[in-house]
């Protein structure tokens, strides 16, 4: 009976002179013995954690990346002016859409007005990059659509659909001249020179970041290839489920669901992942306990204040809503991991290497 057993179970994690089991009656065959089979974390050894093999990636930023970011910045500071021609490519084109409804005809009521499109876009649908291209303003065009069979809307995937546009207007695009007026309207007082100046050092600082992650990386990845350790089953398995939920909530957001054989895909390619970030993440522990690498909460309010001063972010109140949430608990792991890295990478045999090196190439 399930009373037994729950007072069986009971009895072994209670002293034997528990008063309620004085006068429990197990009957003629005594009482029922189970066994029970629990996960545990691994007992994990560490081994040698000196001379790890690490490849560090030279800090270097080239010119043609800095042209990069002045050509974004100068195209968002694009403007448009209408002009009296056929549309061509890179112009913007004004037009108001209504898709055919089920009757075949193009309904009033579900006119789309005032879309304007940048003609060859990439965001754009490949129709109305084709189609459109030649029109002018007053004109009418009728754009057929194909829609993929991968397209995220259900309702659309694999159909076709007939949109009417009513062209209204087409504008050319101009962008500043990279000069140092346009500098001093991005900062005043800048000159171009100070600006290209400004991103290097911005471009610099991103790349030592994309470095040292490249560093922590390949001391983890070097502990789990010293160190023979299997995640509990269901660890990888919550691992699993909780990057379900996460693929989830971004189909979510764009108009889509998970379907069944999203998550056999997810599951299948994804839990090689698991088991490796999961075996990482119980060495790193290791290392932790055996170096006793500890945080205090002085040193997490101190990390706060780096947040918040990197942010421009006033301390006070970034302390306050930090401390009102989890994020507590999020920045002071971040501090563990990164001491504990640091260690490792005290103990390293760090080669140094040109810029382009792929460090993770065989």
């Amino acid at each position: 009976p399930k009373a037994w057993m729950t007072a069986v179970l009971e009895h072994k994690l209670a002293p034997v002179n528990d008063p309620a089991l004085e006068n429990l009656d197990f009957g003629e065959e005594g009482p029922l013995k189970f066994d029970l089979v629990v996960e545990v974390r691994p007992d994990i050894e560490l081994g040698d954690l000196g001379n790890m093999p690490v490849r560090k990636r030279a800090v270097a930023v080239k010119d043609e990346e800095i042209d990069g970011v002045l050509e974004r910045l100068r195209e968002s500071r694009a403007t448009y002016e209408k002009v009296e021609r056929a549309a061509e490519t890179d112009d913007q084109i004004l037009l108001d859409l209504s898709p055919r409804g089920d009757e075949g005809e193009f309904s009033e009521d579900a006119k789309i007005p005032d879309q304007r499109f940048i003609l060859g876009s990439e965001g754009n649908m490949p129709a109305f990059n084709e189609q459109l291209v030649g029109a002018s303003a007053g004109d009418v065009k009728v754009v057929a659509v194909e829609y993929g069979d991968d397209h995220p809307n259900e309702n659309l995937k694999g159909k076709s659909m007939d949109f009417e546009c009513h062209v209204r207007g087409i504008a050319v695009k101009t962008v500043p001249e990279l000069d140092d007026e346009f500098a001093a309207v991005m900062e005043e007082g800048k000159t171009m020179a100070d600006l290209r100046d400004e991103i290097r050092r911005d471009l610099e600082k991103e790349a030592g970041k994309r470095v040292d992650q490249e560093l922590d990386r390949q001391v983890r990845e070097e502990l789990v290839r010293r160190h023979d350790v299997t995640p509990p089953p269901s660890m990888v398995e919550r691992y699993l489920e909780s990057g379900l939920e996460e693929m989830a909530r971004r189909n979510q957001q764009m108009g889509r669901g998970v379907t069944e054989e999203d998550k056999k895909e997810y599951l299948e390619g994804g839990r090689p992942h698991a088991e490796e970030a999961l075996k990482a993440m119980l060495l790193m522990e290791a290392v932790r306990a055996q170096e006793e690498i500890k945080v205090t909460p002085e040193d997490v309010d101190e990390r706060i204040g780096e947040i918040a001063a990197e942010n421009g972010f006033d301390v006070d109140r970034y302390m306050e809503f930090v401390k009102s949430g989890e994020d507590v608990q999020r920045i002071e792991y971040d501090l563990l991991e990164r001491r504990t890295s640091d260690f490792l990478l005290s103990r390293a045999e760090i080669t140094d290497v040109d810029a382009d090196t792929d460090v993770f190439a065989d």
